[in-house]
């Protein structure tokens, strides 16, 4: 027999960077050859492309410069890479920013809330909508496809929040509550499109090597204190984070859905 491979289409948002760029090279890694990337950042996903080809030359890719707060945007993402390979298969939402300060409710200005809400929790929800709106046309994964010999399905969705979505970290307020509301956002469709042949999942990333964790530590951030915390006792890798996302969007995790997987190190076990 010959061996499995993930031989669909994924999308990733926040794909120039961090967590997004590993898994898009985890997904290529797998078996992926075609590839719907975007990001605000068009010379990270330039390098990303580049990347991928390096990795397959066989690699295909369509780049969209993508605010996922705009569902007008968002839509156009979906319907330029439906356009390109017909389909798609494995999303990944991972698009995210982080708040500005450690600002506490009554110190945070509004439109600071504001733009972490539209990207983190109102940007997941479009994609997701607009993805599944898609997924729902599409026909099913060949049987052969399905390597636990699980009925086939249509797609599948991860969502990237975080621990501080099962959590509180003092002066985190708008991007605790955009992670908390992502975890329930996951498991409310996972419910409603189960029976539909899509399956839906998050990762909550602990405390992560990325431009954006660096961000949120020059503005004041005790992460430091809590890795001293982490049972594993250093900061993860979006390597790290990747290879859980590959492991939901593939039919290996064809039985879960509506599950949140921590990724931390065990730290939240120990704050």
């Amino acid at each position: 027999m010959a061996p499995y491979t993930m031989d669909g289409v994924a999308l990733i948002t926040g794909a120039a960077s961090g967590i997004g760029q590993a898994c898009a090279v985890a997904f290529v890694e797998e078996g992926v050859k075609r590839l719907i990337l975007a990001d605000m950042n068009t010379a990270g996903l330039e390098e990303t492309s580049n990347s991928l080809k390096k990795l397959n030359p066989e690699v295909e890719t369509v780049l969209t410069r993508t605010d996922t707060s705009s569902p007008e945007e968002v839509q156009k993402m979906v319907d330029a890479g439906v356009e390109k390979f017909g389909s798609i298969h494995y999303t990944v939402n991972s698009a995210g920013v982080a708040t500005a300060s450690r600002a506490g409710s009554a110190e945070l200005p509004i439109d600071a809330w504001d733009k972490v809400i539209n990207v983190n929790l109102r940007g997941v929800w479009l994609c997701q909508r607009a993805v599944i709106q898609q997924m729902l046309k599409q026909d099913y994964l060949r049987p052969e496809q399905m390597r636990t010999g699980s009925p086939p399905e249509r797609g599948c969705i991860v969502n990237i929040s975080s621990i501080v979505g099962r959590s509180g970290l003092g002066g985190t307020g708008a991007y605790a509550a955009s992670k908390h509301g992502v975890l329930g956002q996951t498991r409310v469709d996972a419910i409603s499109y189960g029976a539909e042949g899509i399956r839906i999942n998050a990762v909550c990333p602990g405390f992560i090597e990325t431009a954006m964790t660096q961000k949120a530590i020059n503005v004041g951030s005790y992460y430091d204190k809590l890795i001293d915390k982490n049972p594993i006792a250093r900061y993860g890798r979006p390597e790290e984070i990747a290879q859980t996302v590959v492991f939901l969007a593939s039919t290996r995790a064809s039985y879960i859905t509506g599950e949140e997987i921590c990724v931390d190190g065990g730290v939240l076990h120990s704050i």
